[in-house]
């Protein structure tokens, strides 16, 4: 968190806890920080975490981190939509029940592919290249990364990010370099901000 005295100094929690009040270092004002108005608050905690791991200098772990967090904000926007379309009906929101019963709806295989084309359809009608092409914001993210161009962005993703994330969780492969671990949590903010813009057209007319 900055401060205004033009120190910066950082905030850690645990799980989904709340986060704690801190004390500037140098000026002694007290901070606190709020949780982003997010599809996953646990997804943007992650994508932190994996830049930490980054600084640090564990760069495996900030690889599985990082797809932990794109698989978590996937899953949510999945159970997003559901409840949303259950509240249209029922003006109550999901019960834990509900939540439950929903998740056996949702791919468990496939890696990236299967369950990103599945809540892109389910949520835009379309498969997730096809928004990428269609939606400008989404585009423009992918700019970032010209070694995509004219490729497949799920599968981009896929060769890229969780390919790496498989060799290292399923073959136990823990030599990750640092531009390897900084490519990958860039994808993961990447594939992030896509889903994002993917809720927020979704819902834009509401």
């Amino acid at each position: 968190m900055p401060c205004a005295c033009g120190e910066t100094f950082p905030f850690s929690t645990y799980g989904d806890n709340p986060w704690p009040i801190l004390v500037c270092p140098k000026c002694a004002t007290a901070g606190n920080l709020m949780n982003p108005l997010s599809v996953s608050v646990t997804a943007e905690r992650l994508l932190y975490r994996s830049k930490a791991e980054l600084a640090n200098g564990d760069y495996s772990l900030s690889i599985v981190i990082g797809t932990m967090a794109v698989e978590s904000f996937l899953t949510r926007l999945f159970l997003r939509l559901k409840g949303m379309d259950s509240y249209a009906t029922t003006f109550s929101l999901p019960t834990p029940a509900q939540e439950k019963a929903w998740e056996v709806e949702y791919p468990r295989k496939g890696g990236f592919i299967v369950p990103a084309d599945f809540v892109s359809n389910a949520m835009m009608g379309m498969s997730f290249d096809e928004f990428v092409a269609a939606n400008p914001i989404a585009s423009k993210i992918m700019a970032a990364f010209p070694d995509a161009a004219n490729l497949s962005v799920k599968q981009y993703f896929q060769s890229e990010l969780f390919n790496r994330r498989n060799r290292i969780a399923h073959w136990g492969y823990v030599n990750s370099d640092k531009a390897e671990a900084e490519l990958c949590h860039r994808l993961a903010v990447a594939i992030v901000s896509i889903l994002r813009e993917m809720d927020r057209s979704k819902y834009a007319a509401l």
